[in-house]
């Protein structure tokens, strides 16, 4: 029998409602920032607001995990990718492997070991909101869809592979996006560079190093979740505490604002440099495609 939206929300409980809500707030903030600054013709590059996004997307991700998952799985899970996360972005950093030889500056924050915080919190954010997308899109509400230690395995393997996919679409704009010229041209920022650049748009001016992005970088944004979902997933995955409620949509939503929040800055940037276009285009035909099949969803659960 279906069920209306509203519905839903009324037999949403106090916290649900919350965390249901603030996504959807800071897309409504996103949109009036981008407009105006649109109608200012300035560039919103804040890194201080970007910090407070993140964080507050965090604790979303993280109050919807222990809700939905409960406390077990949502200290396991942000643990792993913590750490995991920290781990390579560390011997990315000082050693160049894996992702590349790249440095960060103190533009983005406290450090650990020459890492940003705050690049470690949203690895965190992404990555759960990919996986619990995932998750959501064909309702599987947390089960375990194999019997025996292969098939889990090789299901793990599969969602992991899936959520990994997702985590890097991201980055298609993210990399190209923070290590422009733009920034030292429009706020004097300096986010981080390449010692080595790569063939991935690099035509695109950077504000030190060379120009491009390693092919390497994106294999290790797909490697890192793929790791962290995957080890989640064999050890410590269980059925969901919460399924068929209005609350599972937080995923897309965060999901969708990470995608909003870049992709209009992205936009902008190409005042100050033709070929940011292109940026969002790739952006948008890796992202959109799965926010759509979201958003069809949605659509056919409440009509």
């Amino acid at each position: 029998m279906s069920r209306s939206i509203l519905e839903d929300w009324k037999a949403s409980s106090r916290q649900e409602r919350i965390i249901i809500t603030i996504p959807l707030v800071f897309m409504l903030l996103s949109l009036i920032v981008h407009l105006t600054s649109w109608a200012r013709h300035d560039i919103p590059l804040r890194v201080e607001a970007v910090a407070v996004a993140m964080l507050t997307m965090l604790g979303v991700v993280t109050w919807h995990s222990w809700l939905v998952k409960g406390r077990r799985q949502t200290i396991a899970f942000f643990l792993i990718a913590w750490v995991i996360s920290w781990i390579f972005e560390f011997i990315g950093h000082n050693y160049g492997w894996y992702f590349g030889d790249y440095d960060y500056t103190n533009t983005l924050g406290p450090r650990l070991g020459g890492v940003p915080l705050l690049i470690v919190i949203t690895w965190a954010v992404i990555i759960y909101s990919s996986f619990m997308l995932i998750d959501w899109l064909f309702e599987f509400k947390g089960k375990v869809r194999a019997r025996t230690p292969l098939g889990r395995g090789l299901w793990a393997a599969l969602i992991a592979a899936s959520s990994a996919t997702l985590v890097c679409a991201w980055d298609l704009m993210v990399d190209p996006f923070a290590t422009s010229a733009v920034w030292k041209t429009a706020v004097g920022k300096e986010p981080w560079w390449w010692w080595k650049g790569g063939p991935y748009l690099k035509e695109l001016s950077v504000w030190k190093g060379e120009g491009g992005v390693p092919i390497g970088n994106f294999v290790g944004w797909w490697v890192v979740p793929f790791l962290i979902v995957f080890i989640f997933y064999l050890f410590f995955q269980n059925e969901n505490r919460i399924s068929g409620k209005l609350v599972n949509i937080v995923p897309l939503s965060v999901y969708f604002y990470l995608y909003l929040t870049v992709v209009g800055v992205v936009l902008m940037m190409n005042w100050f440099e033709d070929g940011f276009v292109q940026v969002a285009l790739i952006g948008t035909f890796t992202m959109m495609p799965v926010v759509s099949v979201g958003i069809v969803k949605l659509v056919r659960d409440y009509t």
